[in-house]
């Protein structure tokens, strides 16, 4: 893997603002954190969304985050209890919180680069995991709240 601190530190920073700020998540980082160990439930438990992206360098991003924690962040985002809240609205949230962090990467990254941003979508661990193993060019982050965890990936196109 190619060191990036720049991204590594605008990707940090962005799901900073959008989990902390938005959602009052407390949130610890570990760039040390490994994809092949940093979750420890079954791959059916954890939303991952998908967003491709194209500019100054291309890939895609992935989000990782446990179901539970996903319905809550939604009827939270909605003002509605967890019960109201549907299977559709919980995967809409999460690709918006997607959205949110790699918007927000990109604009701390360098405020004048340009990126076209797909549209998130929902995919599987195991289509991440594919991804995640056929690329060095990636930034894994772990990220630990106080009862979760939750990961982001950018895989850099070669």
């Amino acid at each position: 893997m190619k060191e990036n601190p720049a991204l590594i530190s605008a990707m940090t920073a962005s799901i900073s603002e959008v989990l902390e700020t938005m959602f009052f998540m407390p949130l610890e980082f570990s760039e040390d954190a490994q994809f092949e160990d940093w979750w420890t439930g079954t791959p059916e438990n954890v939303l991952v969304t998908r967003l491709t992206f194209n500019g100054p360098f291309s890939g895609t991003f992935y989000f990782f985050i446990p179901e539970e924690l996903g319905r809550s962040l939604a009827a939270n985002f909605m003002g509605e209890d967890e019960d109201a809240v549907k299977e559709n609205h919980v995967t809409d949230t999460v690709k918006e919180i997607a959205n949110m962090i790699v918007g927000g990467t990109f604009a701390k990254w360098d405020a004048k680069a340009v990126f076209d941003l797909g549209i998130p979508e929902n995919t599987t661990f195991g289509e991440a995991e594919k991804h995640h193993g056929a690329s060095e060019n990636k930034v894994f982050i772990g990220i630990t709240t106080l009862d979760d965890t939750l990961a982001a990936e950018m895989i850099m196109n070669s």
